[in-house]
């Protein structure tokens, strides 16, 4: 008895105390107890989702990393990326891994030879993906872009493709790690512009050219587009000038005008 005393667990002496003891008491210990065990599940089952989160963002990461730096990568990573971006959606409903999810089946579309039977599947999927991204995150000029870049690929320049670049660009109008990207789908699409869409498409020229301009000038060779890009540099000179200077180190003729 000495024991259970001096552990707090002793007979109560007063009335007050002694009520811990009786139906009251004991229902208050029990509510008190399914409170704590709620909360320790709760907790237990959160960290566990978590710890998963982490470890599929962490399995992703070195190839998201090459990705940011412009690194090419190979199928099998692109593999693994979309492995760990689905384990990383299994567990918790993130627009960005949505994102990322589709950014792998696009890179797994293009390993494949073009006229795969599979290619157009990943497409879909990698649509699917974006939509479903871009549900929970609506200003990721990353997301759009792709999403324009997948549309375009299974319908060509629909409204629904030339609407997602448009937001792209209205999200992420500055973005170094999009302008080449985007502008490439600009030119592709330029025959189809309203008078609005192609200054956008201007702009990001413009852009373009403080961001890399020798790989501006290999895209407008490479689209047929230098005629467009020389308009949107008019005021230019300067650039317009390395640009020429650019292109006939590249062996074109910054006067030929089939392509510029």
């Amino acid at each position: 008895m000495a024991t259970l005393i001096a552990n707090g667990a002793g007979q109560p002496h007063d009335g007050a105390s002694g009520t811990s003891s009786g139906p009251i008491g004991r229902a208050q210990r029990w509510t008190v107890g399914v409170v704590l065990a709620s909360l320790a599940v709760f907790l237990v089952v959160m960290g566990s989702q978590f710890i998963m989160v982490s470890l599929a963002g962490l399995a992703g990461a070195p190839v998201l990393a090459k990705l940011r730096q412009a690194i090419p990568v190979s199928a099998n990573e692109a593999k693994d990326l979309l492995s760990a971006k689905q384990d990383e959606m299994k567990w918790l409903e993130s627009g960005e891994a949505a994102i990322d999810s589709g950014l792998a089946q696009l890179l797994i579309a293009e390993s494949l030879p073009a006229d795969a039977k599979e290619r157009d599947r990943f497409v879909a999927a990698a649509a699917r993906d974006l939509k479903q991204g871009l549900a929970a995150a609506p200003l990721s000029g990353r997301g759009w872009a792709r999403l324009a870049y997948s549309l375009a690929a299974l319908e060509g320049w629909s409204p629904a493709a030339m609407s997602a670049l448009r937001f792209s660009i209205v999200a992420a109008p500055f973005e170094p790690s999009l302008t080449l990207f985007r502008l490439r789908m600009g030119l592709e699409a330029w025959p189809q512009l309203d008078a609005r869409d192609r200054a956008s498409v201007l702009q990001q020229v413009r852009y373009a050219a403080k961001v890399d301009l020798k790989a501006l000038a290999l895209l407008g060779e490479e689209q047929q587009s230098i005629p467009i890009v020389r308009a949107a540099l008019r005021d230019e000179p300067h650039v317009l000038a390395e640009l020429d200077r650019l292109r006939a180190q590249t062996g074109r003729d910054p006067q030929r005008r089939s392509g510029g």
